[in-house]
């Protein structure tokens, strides 16, 4: 559970916990809760965090939330932001692509590329990126090669340059 998720208090059986961000811990003597708290601790973290989640109705503040609740592993939390976020502003870029991430994610590359679709000619390095990333998941290498070499005729990132070195793993000949 990422950045804004840190430091959420919550209470099981009148003890007060905190979630720092990485890890459950008890407020008083900081130690560490036993698996089956830690587990009762998430499900009411998750309910705290829906009703903050519904609380939002700013469409770049979803996407920031969908980013951290990906990053936590949170793929239906994030989901949901993301459509929330594509509901309000359906021309930003930014939920489609935090949307194909998190797709991606779960292992379904196919739909990760169909949500992007309608964008692929678009000059966005981070879109281009991910949908690169996307066909190399279903082993579109050329496909790939093409559109992470456009996001970096754009801007170079991290991201599309560990792209870049996934398509070389496998195929070399294609550079």
């Amino acid at each position: 559970m990422g950045a804004a998720m840190k430091n959420k208090r919550v209470e099981y059986e009148n003890v007060p916990y905190i979630w720092n961000g990485e890890r459950w811990f008890d407020a008083r003597t900081f130690l560490t809760p036993c698996k089956d708290t830690q587990r009762k601790l998430n499900d009411r973290l998750r309910t705290l965090l829906a009703e903050e989640d519904a609380r939002e109705d700013d469409p770049y503040r979803l996407v920031q939330m969908a980013s951290t609740a990906r990053d936590a592993l949170q793929y239906d939390r994030a989901e949901e932001l993301c459509q929330r976020a594509i509901r309000m502003n359906p021309t930003d870029l930014a939920p489609y692509t935090v949307l194909s991430s998190v797709l991606r994610a779960r292992g379904d590359s196919r739909h990760a590329l169909k949500a992007t679709e309608p964008f692929k000619h678009i000059s966005s390095p981070a879109l281009l990126t991910t949908r690169a990333a996307a066909l190399c998941d279903l082993g579109r290498y050329k496909d790939a090669k093409r559109c992470v070499g456009r996001a970096l005729a754009i801007a170079g990132s991290e991201e599309a340059f560990s792209v870049v070195r996934r398509i070389k793993k496998v195929c070399p000949e294609l550079y």
